[in-house]
């Protein structure tokens, strides 16, 4: 039996060592991302090197691929910046700030799929740090419906499914059916569509 926690986020990308009550009670004590990247360099910040920017003034326009059949060339999450603002979640228990979540399709399409978040943690010398990323198992975020479609490809419950292993089938070039579908951006109201994987296919598709 799995309690609601548990269902929600994978727990063992928390911590692999503390049992599931300290999960829930001790919100900055989880396993941190010790990632030095995400320390600013003094109090300056980090310089962006503006040499590395692409030449053109936009990427390639979001076409409509609505009932194709794509493969997925590769899938990463991109955290946010130290600088960035902590949000509270609904129940103002936890902290947590959003991640990118980018899936890259063939012919050079893109989508962006919400729902990737990290947590707000504390090192042992009680420097802040990165939980690693969560995708919330029983969510009706982007992120989450895109892990409930790969676990149904595996037969399994999201739950059961690690970001280890997601993130890992996503970059080993699967074939998806698309669908374009319209969602409502939550800063502004507007109706916008995206092209969302609603089906795994094999490989001889």
């Amino acid at each position: 039996m799995t309690n609601e926690f548990e269902e929600m986020y994978n727990v063992e990308d928390f911590s692999e060592n503390e049992n599931l009550q300290e999960q829930k009670d001790k919100t900055t004590e989880e396993r941190p991302i010790d990632s030095e990247e995400l320390i600013a360099n003094g109090g300056e910040g980090l310089s962006y090197d503006y040499t590395k920017a692409p030449d053109r003034a936009k990427g390639p326009d979001r076409e409509n691929l609505n009932g194709k059949i794509m493969t997925i060339e590769k899938a990463e999450i991109i955290l946010p910046p130290p600088e960035k603002p902590w949000e509270w979640s609904k129940a103002n228990t936890v902290e947590y700030k959003p991640c990118m979540f980018v899936v890259y399709y063939e012919e050079g399409q893109r989508e962006y799929y919400s729902g990737v978040k990290v947590f707000k943690r504390k090192d042992s010398e009680g420097n802040e740090k990165y939980s690693h990323p969560q995708i919330h198992n029983k969510g009706k975020n982007q992120a989450s419906q895109l892990k409930k479609v790969y676990a149904k490809y595996k037969k399994a419950e999201p739950e059961e499914i690690s970001l280890k292993q997601f993130m890992s089938f996503l970059n080993s070039k699967p074939k998806a059916k698309i669908e374009f579908k319209g969602f409502e951006n939550p800063e502004t109201g507007d109706d916008v569509k995206k092209n969302i994987v609603v089906e795994f296919v094999s490989q001889e598709q």
